[in-house]
């Protein structure tokens, strides 16, 4: 059993990730499984995981769990891209499985939805607990297949990887269309990690970080010299 908890700002972020024997006669649905994920933050998988159909039903669990957590974010409103939610239950579904019941080479781990506001909101509904994954499978097989894959992908989508202790920096500007609400939402997660290579660059993402790590009493994360410069 993997039992990781957050304490950080982002206090929705616990979760559970088990491996179970259940006396069954019916393999558990896609569905099931988003529901007691999102009720109960926790991914409980006896067999891997059911292939996502894109149901009415598992859009409509995404939907509502997307308003939910759209309702702290700041600026335009964001309208729900099924795509990019459905994508990233998909892969958290996936990593779950491969971290109890071992990685399949045919599998990669990848979320190719275009980046847009909406969809980075979208995805981090279930992406954002791909950090609890990320931390157990590194302390397992820290140069492992699984490892390396949710490494990268948690990379390409900086709202949810800046949760992640990861070094380095992210493989996708953490601009998120200079949306307000998503930039705060980075900086916040940013000053729980102290990354310093996530600390956005330039523009108003840069300034978000500044304001917000200011008005923690905390200074802004910082490379070494000669890194800076390398």
């Amino acid at each position: 059993m993997c039992n990781a908890a957050s304490g950080e700002t982002n206090r929705y972020i616990d979760f559970v990730v088990k491996w179970v024997e259940l006396r069954i006669t019916q393999m558990p649905t896609f569905q099931d499984w988003l529901k007691r994920l999102l009720t109960h933050g926790e991914s409980v998988q006896d067999t891997p995981p059911s292939p996502i159909t894109g149901s009415a039903a598992e859009e409509s669990l995404l939907r509502a769990a997307f308003i939910t957590h759209s309702l702290d974010i700041a600026g335009p409103a964001l309208t729900f891209d099924a795509a990019a939610a459905c994508g990233a239950a998909k892969v958290l579904a996936q990593a779950c499985w491969f971290l109890v019941g071992g990685t399949d080479e045919r599998v990669t781990l990848s979320l190719t939805s275009e980046q847009s506001p909406a969809a980075h909101l979208s995805a981090d509904v279930t992406l954002r607990f791909l950090r609890a994954v990320y931390r157990r499978a590194r302390f397992r097989e820290p140069d492992g297949e699984l490892t390396r894959q949710l490494d990268a992908l948690l990379r390409a989508w900086p709202l949810s990887g800046v949760l992640a202790d990861l070094d380095g920096s992210p493989t996708t500007t953490p601009e998120f269309g200079n949306h307000p609400g998503l930039q705060l939402l980075y900086a916040e997660r940013l000053a729980g990690t102290g990354r310093a290579g996530w600390v956005p660059v330039s523009g108003s993402a840069r300034e978000y970080a500044e304001r917000v790590h200011q008005e923690l009493g905390k200074p802004l994360p910082a490379l070494p010299t000669e890194e800076a410069h390398a």
